[in-house]
């Protein structure tokens, strides 16, 4: 009987394992400006954009369907390194929920700065099957 759990348990925990691996995540960085992605029904979609807060710029992500692509939440942002003013990466996690395409649209800017262009933007067309 004890044999028996045993391989039970094993086969629990392969399966389990397997289909963590079937959640595949997508990273996308300035280069891919402008690219379509696609993606399946569950996976991961990452972008990485370089920034620096300490200059007042900041990325903003203009409104999308939340429907088809869900946002984690606010973006994460980790300093190239301790020196006070130096820049980072933000990273930003979305998942693909249903199908449909939407198109994010980031821009870098101060938002205090209403009439000027943003200093630049990333845009990708995200396309859920």
């Amino acid at each position: 009987m004890k044999k028996l759990m045993g391989i039970l348990m094993c086969m629990v925990l392969t399966a389990a394992a397997l289909s963590a691996c079937n959640t595949a995540a997508q990273t996308l960085t300035e280069e891919d400006d402008g690219k379509t992605v696609i993606l399946n029904k569950g996976e991961t979609l990452v972008v990485k954009l370089d920034g620096n807060p300490t200059t007042g710029y900041g990325w903003q992500l203009a409104d999308f369907d939340q429907s088809v692509l869900k946002s984690a939440g606010d973006p994460d942002y980790k300093s190239d390194s301790n020196l006070i003013g130096s820049g980072g990466m933000y990273t930003y996690k979305f998942t693909a929920q249903d199908s449909g395409e939407v198109v994010l649209k980031f821009s870098y800017l101060r938002s205090w700065e209403t009439d000027t262009s943003p200093y630049k933007t990333f845009t990708v067309t995200v396309d859920v099957k």
